[in-house]
């Protein structure tokens, strides 16, 4: 009876994604507590091995990751970033990132990049005019903080 009720779910075009998403967002979730690191940061190891999950990490929204430190899953979104095809992929999907914080280090992180976008610069002038994501874009950047703003609110929101 189980069975056919996972078949059902399957097939059903409005649930299949939820459904999946969320067994996926799981597993990726115990990934990360497996993955080799150093110090800190993730190894290149941990690096291939998280790619394909880049996808689930931009689908975890806040209930998702209450109760987990949000700092592994920032650490790992350092390491991805640090390829091309990931960032590629990042600007191309930006807006599907669910969770706010993390939401806001892509955007830093895409914004140093040359693969930054007008809607990732959009996104960042905004959270400058909220005091909540200043304060961690504040807190995250430390000294360069200041000139981060600077560079920000001198792009043109136009194509880059």
């Amino acid at each position: 009876m189980h069975h056919i009720f996972l078949f059902v779910l399957v097939l059903a075009p409005n649930q299949t994604t939820t459904y999946i998403t969320e067994i996926r967002k799981q597993e990726f979730i115990q990934l990360l507590q497996t993955l080799p690191h150093k110090g800190e940061f993730y190894t290149d190891e941990a690096i291939e091995k998280a790619g394909p999950y880049l996808p689930t990490l931009f689908a975890l929204t806040e209930s998702d990751l209450a109760g987990y430190d949000i700092y592994p899953f920032g650490a790992l979104s350092r390491g991805l970033s640090s390829r091309l095809e990931n960032r590629k992929y990042a600007v191309r999907n930006f807006s599907k990132i669910q969770h706010p914080t993390i939401k806001l280090l892509w955007a830093v992180m895409l914004f140093d990049s040359a693969q930054r976008s007008p809607e990732i610069v959009r996104f960042l002038r905004n959270a400058l005019k909220d005091p909540e994501q200043t304060k961690v874009l504040s807190e995250g950047l430390g000294p360069k903080f200041s000139s981060f703003k600077n560079r920000v609110l001198s792009r043109s929101a136009g194509p880059l």
